[in-house]
C-alpha cells in the first residue's frame, strides 16, 4: 500500500477504492517464468506468514525505508518495501527509482521499459493506480500455469499485516481479483550480481560484506546478522575469510534471521533462544524439549546482536501461542504483554487470519502476567465498546470524548485489544502507590493511589513521604476527579502515615492497627503500603479490640 496509508488500531481499515489503470485491458496468456526469474519467486514465497519486523524489517532500494524500526514498531504500509526487498536480495538493477510508494514500481516499468499487461514470474503486480504518484498496492508474482497467476505480497491481511499468497484466474489488467484493479505488470530490467555469489547459496557462518563498505554480517539462515567490532575476538570471527557480495545484496539481507530460529551466543553460554520478528526470547530448561527447540538447528550469533535482540519485544499485533501446548490459550502482544483472545473473539475479531507463532511457555507466563505499560491507548478490538482508554499503574482509566483531543490521547498509537481482557482491565483498580496528576493541568493537585481513592498531597506530603522519588503519572481529568471523590479505600489496602509507625489495615471503611507479626514471607508485605498524609488516616474510625 502506499506509505501516505495510516492505521493506529490492530483493526484494519481500508483505504477507499481507486479505479484508475494505466493500461488498457487485454486478454493474453500468461508469460511463463525465467531462470532469473525464479529465484525472486523463491525468495518471495519463503517469507509467507512473515510480518512487518520479519528479519529486522524489510528494506530494499536505497530509497526505499525500512517496514520496522526498533525491532518492534511497524513504520508505514510497507508492501512496497517487500517487493522491493524480494527485488533487492536477488540483484535486480535501477532499485534506486524506487521508493516506499507502490506507484514507484510503475516509474520503474517506465524508466526501463518494463511495464506491460502481461504477467511473468518475477513481476511486481500494482494496484488501483491513479497514473499519478498513487497506487493502493503493489505484490510479486510467483507462479503462472495455464490460466492462473500466483501472486506474493506484503501487508496483506488485517493489520499490521503479513505475506501471504494466493492465486487468481482474474489476473489481466482492469479486473480486480481482490477488491483491487490491477494496473500494470512490471518485470525487473535485470540482475546486477553476476560477479558475486548469491547470499542465500552460502552455508551459516560466511562473513560477508559489500565491496563499498567495511560492514560485516555473518549468514545464519538467509539473514545476514551485524557483527560488531566487539564481537570478532570473543567470537572467534575469521576476517580473513569474508565472502564479498553485490552492494545491494548485502544492504538487503534480513538483519534477523527468520521466526522460529533457535539461537545462541557465538561466545559461548549455555543459554537458548529462539528468534520471533527480530526479537530473541529466552527458552526456559523446560521448554528446551517440551517444546521440540531441541530438535532444530542451534545457530551461535554474534554477542552484541543477540544482547540487544534479547531486551527487544515482540510486535504488537503479533498472536501467539505456548509451543509446548501445555497453555491452551491464544494471546496477543500489546507493549510487551501478551493479552488473552477469548474463544469467542479468536474467530469475531480475526485472529484465526493472523500468522500464530509458538513461544516459549515460561516466557509467555511472565509476558501474561504483564499489562500494557501506563499510557498506552487502547481500545476494544472488537468495537462493542466504543470507548477510549488509557493504561495508568496496571488498570485501563475511561477518557472522555473532550479528554480525548484536549489530552493529545488521538496523538498517540491506538491499539486494539481483546473485548474480554479489556473489559477485566477496566474493573481493576489503579496500582496503590502511583502518583498521578490530572494530564490537562486544569487540577494542579497532585495525587497518591491507595486502594482505588485518589488521596490529595500537598506539596510538604509530595515530597516529605517520599512520593516525588515516583514518576508522576497524568490521568484523565474526569476518572481522577471520580477516583478523589471516594470516601474510602477498598478493603485490605494498607496505610502509614508521619504521625506514627502504626501500619493500618482498611477494613469496611475503618482502619485496624496491624502488628510486626502480620508481616514477612508468605504474609503481607511492606511494599504493599501507602504513604498518606495524617489527616487521611485520621478519618478513618478506628477498629478497636
Amino acid at each position: 500500500m502506499s506509505k501516505s496509508i495510516k492505521t493506529t488500531a490492530i483493526r484494519l481499515v481500508s483505504a477507499s477504492t481507486l479505479a484508475v489503470s494505466v493500461l488498457a485491458t487485454a486478454s493474453v496468456t500468461p508469460a511463463s517464468a525465467s531462470p532469473l526469474t525464479d529465484g525472486i519467486a523463491a525468495t518471495a514465497r519463503a517469507e509467507n506468514g512473515n510480518s512487518y519486523c520479519a528479519h529486522g524489517g524489510y528494506v530494499g532500494g536505497p530509497n526505499q525505508s525500512s517496514s520496522c524500526t526498533g525491532g518492534t514498531t511497524r513504520t508505514h504500509a510497507w508492501c512496497a518495501d517487500f517487493a522491493g526487498w524480494v527485488w533487492a536480495r536477488n540483484g535486480v538493477t535501477g532499485l534506486g527509482t524506487l521508493d516506499d510508494r507502490a506507484a514507484s514500481f510503475i516509474d520503474y516499468g517506465k524508466k526501463y521499459g518494463t511495464l506491460s499487461n502481461t504477467p511473468h514470474v518475477g513481476d511486481a503486480v500494482v494496484y488501483n493506480y491513479n497514473g499519478g504518484s498513487y497506487a493502493d498496492h503493489v505484490a510479486v508474482v510467483t507462479g503462472v500455469s495455464g490460466d492462473t497467476v500466483t501472486i506474493t505480497g506484503g501487508n496483506q491481511g488485517g493489520y499490521p499485516g503479513h505475506v501471504s499468497t494466493n492465486s487468481t484466474t482474474k489476473w489481466r489488467v482492469g479486473q480486480s481479483p481482490w477488491g483491487q484493479s490491477i494496473s500494470g505488470y512490471i518485470s525487473p530490467a535485470g540482475s546486477n550480481t553476476p560477479s558475486y555469489p548469491n547470499p542465500a547459496s552460502l552455508p551459516a557462518g560466511t562473513l560477508v560484506k559489500s565491496p563499498n563498505g567495511a560492514d560485516v554480517k555473518v549468514m545464519i539462515a538467509g539473514s545476514g546478522v551485524p557483527v560488531a567490532a566487539s564481537d570478532v575476538t570473543p567470537d572467534k570471527y575469521d576476517l580473513s575469510k569474508i565472502v564479498l557480495i553485490d552492494d545491494t545484496a548485502f544492504r538487503s539481507l534480513p538483519s534477523a534471521p527468520p521466526a522460529g530460529t533457535v539461537v545462541h551466543d557465538q561466545a559461548g553460554g549455555a543459554k537458548r533462544y529462539v528468534v520471533i520478528d527480530n526479537a530473541a526470547l529466552l527458552i526456559g530448561g523446560e521448554d528446551w524439549v517440551a517444546a521440540g527447540y531441541n530438535t532444530r538447528a542451534d545457530m551461535g550469533v554474534p554477542t552484541a546482536w543477540l544482547q540487544a535482540a534479547s531486551q527487544r519485544t515482540v510486535p504488537t499485533g503479533t498472536v501467539v501461542m505456548d509451543q509446548t501446548g501445555t497453555d491452551p490459550g491464544r494471546y496477543v502482544m500489546v507493549d510487551g504483554a501478551a493479552l488473552h483472545i477469548s474463544g469467542s473473539e479468536w474467530t469475531a475479531d480475526d485472529y484465526n487470519t493472523q500468522m500464530l507463532m509458538g513461544v516459549p511457555g515460561q516466557w509467555l507466563k511472565a509476558a501474561v502476567a504483564k499489562t500494557p505499560p501506563t499510557g498506552t491507548v487502547l481500545m476494544d478490538q472488537s468495537g462493542t465498546d466504543i470507548n477510549r482508554y488509557v493504561m495508568l499503574g496496571g488498570a485501563a482509566v475511561h477518557i472522555s470524548g473532550a479528554e480525548w483531543t484536549a489530552n493529545g490521547y488521538n496523538l498517540r498509537s491506538l491499539m486494539g485489544a481483546p473485548g474480554e481482557w479489556l473489559g477485566s482491565t477496566v474493573a481493576k483498580q489503579v496500582a496503590n502507590g502511583t502518583v498521578v496528576k490530572d494530564a490537562s493541568g486544569a487540577d494542579a493537585t497532585v495525587y497518591v493511589m491507595a486502594g482505588g481513592v485518589a488521596v490529595p498531597l500537598t506539596y510538604a506530603d509530595f515530597t516529605g513521604l517520599g512520593h516525588d522519588k515516583r514518576p508522576l503519572e497524568g490521568a484523565p481529568g474526569e476518572w481522577l476527579k471520580t477516583a478523589a471523590a471516594k470516601a474510602t479505600p477498598a478493603d485490605g489496602t494498607m496505610l502509614l502515615s508521619p504521625d506514627s509507625n502504626t501500619v493500618w489495615q482498611v477494613t469496611g471503611g475503618k482502619k485496624k492497627a496491624l502488628t510486626a507479626d502480620a508481616f514477612g514471607p508468605g504474609k503481607l508485605s511492606f511494599d504493599d503500603v501507602v504513604s498518606v498524609p495524617t489527616a487521611f488516616t485520621a478519618k478513618l474510625p478506628t477498629i478497636t479490640g
